[in-house]
């Protein structure tokens, strides 16, 4: 009976040590689930994550953590084995085959293969399909010729071969295509789901499936995209967090800055404009950052227009700018432009800079002396009296930026000048008509290598017959010549070709800033438009 006893106590005592274990291993669970969610404030305004289509900041802010290409960014920014597990590239440099993992799944469960990414691609260059960013689909052997209606897709240097092999062919040796295959162009995307509706996929939870870390859970028009982690990723071990929530609100930058010191928000972007940033990042009082970004905030001349057809005018307008206060009331701590490529592009050697190589075009700094060499330059070109000048009509998407070059011109050399505001689409639709005099703009780069500013500048519509023949003529070479120090010295001619003409005109290199609770660790930020959560976690 005493032993009895002794079992019916042992019991209770045992029941009750593995029922307190799984209160506290599901109390453990559910404070992991709570605190593995983050909550990140983008711009609002995102139009599409197709990854075909897509070209706004934050946009690809989001898509690179729902989609994973052939190869991805690792910890230290540098490129490493992302679906394709391996490749290989022939000696000419014009061919490479790839490797599936055969661990590699959609959301939905199915296999990634080689089919949907020789699917995606013709998809992205299809000339019925007008994508923005097509130019970045360019190095594929016939990928412009197709899209330019000059061939059939089948002639497109994409094939998959089996369902876990590859095969690239490029127009011409790319040194740097690994870089550019990070691109989200060249995500996969699945054919069976886009024929299932091809305008709104992306946007419909149900629908849309992704083959990255996280994928859609719902999508709240103007308030909020919700992804959760992907239970199939092939990675999925080292994802930590149980869901990324991307605020998109149409609410004052204000709310947002006050929601992220209140700790409702844990990583975002948006400032107030009264908010000093660099003192923000000297104090570090609410542990705000700045990455040094490879970005060109530029102004374009629309040199078709009279009297801007004169390059003595486009020289004084340029002369007339006091950048340095630009950069001093942008409170960021930023560089005044002497050249259109910004600091930290490699040049042909190993280690070396394209803009230190390339040197300086435009003086940093502004002087009385400045004004009065714009002053001769505008007489010599016929305009005694400024008064008499015309109206600058100047384009742009705010005034923060342009307010400054409308002060410059009117205090320095007492020019008119008119400042068309405009929202996205409308600045979008003047920008590709022309109808400017001069616009604000800005460009930052989608991968490491002068081409990327030189020839986006190049492949922009909007700017065709305003910038010098030579410039494009130099660039399209470039892109041909298999000797990387060759090719790299022609586009410094071509760049000097481009300052000299004084249809471009840098202002300054852009940082960009951002601000992050101190227990989110293990996020990668890159200097290019990338912030990956795969091996980011909560740690308070």
């Amino acid at each position: 009976m005493k032993n009895c006893n002794t079992c019916i106590i042992l019991k209770k005592s045992f029941i009750f040590f593995i029922t307190f274990i799984i209160i506290l291993t599901t109390g453990c669970m559910q404070k992991n689930k709570t605190e593995q969610n983050l909550v990140v404030a983008v711009q609002h305004g995102v139009i599409s994550l197709d990854p075909a289509f897509l070209r706004l900041l934050n946009e690809q802010y989001i898509a690179c953590n729902l989609w994973e290409g052939l190869v991805r960014k690792n910890l230290n920014g540098t490129i490493e084995p992302g679906i394709a597990e391996s490749w290989d590239i022939s000696e000419d440099g014009l061919e490479y085959v790839f490797k599936l993992r055969k661990n590699a799944f959609w959301s939905d469960g199915k296999p990634v293969t080689a089919y949907d990414f020789e699917y995606a691609w013709k998809r992205a260059l299809d000339p019925n399909k007008q994508s923005a960013v097509v130019f970045m689909m360019y190095y594929l052997k016939n990928g412009e010729a197709y899209n330019r209606n000059e061939c059939t897709k089948d002639d497109v240097g994409v094939k998959a071969i089996d369902e876990y092999t590859l095969k690239v062919t490029l127009e011409k040796p790319t040194s740097y295509f690994l870089e550019i295959l990070n691109y989200h162009t060249y995500y996969p995307v699945r054919q069976d789901i886009i024929e299932k509706d091809p305008d709104s996929w992306y946007r419909k939870p149900y629908l849309m499936v992704s083959n990255g870390p996280f994928c859609l859970e719902d999508w709240e028009e103007n308030k909020q995209i919700r992804t959760i982690k992907n239970p199939y990723y092939w990675d999925k071990e080292n994802v930590k967090l149980n869901s990324v929530r991307y605020l998109i609100e149409r609410v004052d930058d204000e709310e947002i800055w006050t929601r992220y010191k209140e700790k409702k928000i844990d990583f975002g972007y948006v400032f107030p404009d009264d908010i000093d940033i660099a003192d923000e990042i000297a104090t570090g009082r609410n542990n705000v950052f700045a990455d040094d970004s490879p970005t060109t905030y530029y102004l374009c001349i629309n040199s078709k227009n009279k009297p801007f057809d004169d390059v003595r005018v486009r020289q004084a307008l340029e002369l007339a700018i006091d950048r340095n206060r630009i950069v001093e009331e942008g409170k960021m701590n930023e560089q005044v432009a002497t050249g259109f490529v910004p600091y930290g592009i490699p040049d042909a050697e190993p280690g070396s800079d394209f803009r230190i190589v390339g040197g300086h075009y435009m003086s940093k700094d502004f002087s009385e002396e400045n004004v009065n060499r714009a002053k001769e330059l505008l007489k010599e070109a016929g305009y005694d009296d400024l008064s008499k000048f015309p109206t600058i009509v100047l384009l742009t998407r705010n005034t923060e930026k342009a307010k400054y070059i409308e002060e410059s011109w009117e205090k320095n050399l007492g020019i008119n000048v008119e400042l068309d505001v405009c929202k996205d689409v409308l600045y979008s639709q003047k920008k590709d008509n022309q109808e400017f005099d001069v616009i604000i703009n800005s460009w930052i780069a989608d991968f490491l290598d002068p081409i990327n500013f030189l020839g986006f500048l190049a492949s922009e519509s909007a700017f065709k017959g305003i910038l010098p023949s030579e410039y494009y003529t130099l660039v399209n070479n470039s892109t041909k010549t298999p000797d990387n120090h060759l090719r790299v010295g022609m586009l410094h001619e071509a760049e000097k070709i481009l300052m000299d003409s004084y249809t471009i005109i840098p202002l300054f290199y852009g940082k960009d800033a951002y601000y992050v609770q101190p227990y989110v660790k293990n996020y990668i930020k890159t200097p290019l438009a990338e912030i990956y959560f795969r091996n980011a976690y909560i740690d308070k």
